[in-house]
């Protein structure tokens, strides 16, 4: 199961208390059904769960009877109302004119309060919605094929604090999120809480493996920039020491010399603990510096 169903299954078992909030979740289903009119209602869902809701939502919102067809061989199910008495019905209580209105255009009257926004909204997103799998990007849009409609929940999401984005794909217009706070926002506010969670643990998750790779990059980079310093240094020393001898060094770093000589893998800190008396790192680094100006110099005046 996709996580849009999932998502959907979740929505689907949240009960229905209020006979306001009853049809704003239907009227959602209405406006992005696959047919909304006079002549006939029409929904057409892949979602078992979305099928088993809507008779016993439209019986409480309107009082009228809707059948589910078999599904199709597509997995489709067409759930349809084409009886005139029913329309008539549904229509009364949502605010329209019988055959002489705009039936996808949105009447904020059906959704004045603030539970009956989140139902209307929950009900789109069972009509319409998709949202994207917490393991990919965030992705969650909902579609329609009716510019003004969209444009107008778009209206009504600003209202409530949502900030969708709006887009169109050929014919149809849509409003999605690609950031995770927003598709959480919209998520938790239609009732899908588990869902919401999902998506912000799985970005956690995400930020921790980053800043863990982080970490170990910069670690890593570290290790290498440290060993190709030291394999520099040892370099330059056993040049001046086989062409110069000790001699040209102080006796004073000749400690440090052997040991950066017989430990070439230990880190600044080690050697520094190994000195006798244990001096700091910044001491350390200090005494290889002028070590390997020492044997630059003595080096270069061997070649002139």
């Amino acid at each position: 199961m996709s996580f849009s169903s999932e998502t959907k299954a979740e929505l689907c078992r949240i009960p229905v208390s209020r006979g306001c909030c009853a049809v704003a979740e239907a009227y959602g289903l209405l406006l992005y059904a696959h047919a909304f009119s006079h002549t006939g209602i029409s929904m057409v869902t892949s979602s078992e769960p979305l099928a088993k809701r809507i008779p016993p939502l439209f019986a409480r919102a309107f009082g009228v009877s809707v059948h589910p067809q078999e599904k199709s061989a597509g997995g489709r199910i067409t759930l349809q109302i084409t009886d005139e008495m029913q329309i008539k019905q549904i229509f009364s209580a949502l605010g329209y004119d019988w055959k002489y209105h705009m039936s996808y255009h949105l009447n904020r009257n059906v959704i004045e309060e603030d539970c009956c926004r989140s139902a209307f909204l929950r009900g789109i997103f069972l009509s319409a919605g998709t949202v994207a799998g917490p393991e990919k990007k965030t992705h969650l849009e909902i579609t329609t094929s009716h510019h003004a409609l969209c444009r107008e929940v778009m209206s009504l999401m600003l209202d409530m604090d949502l900030m969708p984005k709006f887009a169109t794909r050929k014919t149809l217009s849509l409003l999605y999120w690609k950031d995770t706070a927003g598709a959480e926002d919209f998520l938790t506010l239609i009732g899908a809480q588990h869902a919401a969670m999902q998506m912000m643990q799985a970005k956690v998750e995400k930020q921790l493996r980053n800043k863990v790779n982080r970490r170990v990059n910069c670690e890593a980079a570290n290790v290498i920039k440290a060993s190709n310093a030291a394999a520099e240094q040892i370099a330059v020393i056993r040049q001046a020491l086989n062409k110069s001898g000790w001699e040209v060094f102080p006796d004073s770093l000749h400690e440090t010399i052997h040991l950066r000589l017989d430990d070439p893998a230990a880190s600044l800190s080690e050697l520094a603990a190994k000195c006798n008396p244990p001096i700091s790192k910044p001491g350390l680094n200090h005494r290889l510096r002028r070590i390997v100006t020492i044997a630059k110099a003595a080096t270069q005046e061997e070649k002139e």
